[in-house]
């Protein structure tokens, strides 16, 4: 068993305070004490783990190395147990938190919250879609599950992704298969997405791009598509709308990409949970076979 009864805790939130600023007075009005208080933390938890955690001029400290890597420990450790603190103090409060892929939220789920806070309105719904939302505690969380990877248990699927190759209709030739030497737009988050669809398609023979323009994430791929800057393969989900309205081409068709979108709701009993759920799963019954 772990004995925690010497940690120094004052002094553990005196220095996350301290580094997270990068000043130790903003650190004291953060937690209502001097900046006196706050130094002498700073120095009895150096004692403690016997490494100098500040360093220059007493009035224009800078962290040390050491000290930068634990400042970022300590506020992970502290975020997590607010959200653990969140999560058994509200019960079956007004505050819903979902997790998601930023892409998925920004170009599928936000159009569409109206739709269930209509329906629900006394829910406040809270989005995490950093790379912090595996690890913190939430509600609901959206998962995308990859080909050939067994299914959590406690998830329960919505649709199967479908791939299609988008362009914005001036883009799109005569002939279809001219269209395939305009500029490929790839996504850093998923560069294999090509592959797939070629694999999946067949296409890859004619398939010789006059160049290439890479982007961070999904979202400025797909806007960089409806802007006229090449083409690029969406998930059917994310441009549907953009498809129905003529802002978008997909000459090919769309293509099973074998990826499963799923939803895991640890507390599935709680009315927030289960309402949110249901609601989710009549929202994307459009694209399931």
């Amino acid at each position: 068993m772990k004995n925690r009864k010497n940690l120094p805790v004052a002094a553990l939130r005196a220095f996350e305070a301290a580094a997270r600023h990068g000043q130790i007075s903003r650190a004291a009005d953060e937690l209502g004490v001097t900046h006196g208080a706050v130094s002498r933390h700073v120095s009895h938890l150096e004692d403690f783990v016997g490494v100098p955690l500040f360093e220059g001029a007493r009035n224009r400290p800078k962290l040390t190395e050491e000290g930068r890597v634990f400042g970022l420990a300590l506020t992970s450790a502290f975020d997590q147990i607010e959200d653990a603190l969140r999560s058994i103090g509200r019960g079956n409060g007004d505050i819903l938190d979902v997790a998601c892929l930023s892409t998925f939220a920004m170009r599928w789920l936000i159009p569409r919250l109206h739709e269930f806070t209509t329906i629900h309105p006394r829910f406040d719904v809270r989005l995490a879609t950093d790379n912090r939302h595996q690890q913190v505690s939430v509600d609901v969380r959206i998962l995308v599950v990859p080909p050939h990877a067994e299914l959590p248990k406690s998830c329960v699927p919505l649709f199967n992704e479908k791939l299609a190759l988008v362009v914005a209709p001036s883009l799109v030739p005569d002939r279809v298969e001219d269209m395939l030497t305009l500029p490929r737009l790839e996504t850093r988050t998923r560069p294999q997405v090509w592959q797939e669809w070629i694999d999946a398609t067949g296409e890859g023979d004619a398939f010789e791009p006059a160049t290439t323009r890479i982007f961070d994430h999904y979202h400025m791929t797909i806007e960089a598509a409806l802007n006229s800057l090449g083409m690029a393969i969406a998930p059917w989900h994310l441009i549907s709308g953009d498809i129905a309205s003529g802002r978008l081409a997909a000459p090919f068709g769309k293509v099973d990409s074998k990826y499963v979108y799923a939803v895991d709701a640890p507390r599935p009993n709680k009315a927030k949970t289960r309402d949110f759920v249901n609601w989710l799963k009549e929202a994307t019954q459009e694209f399931r076979d």
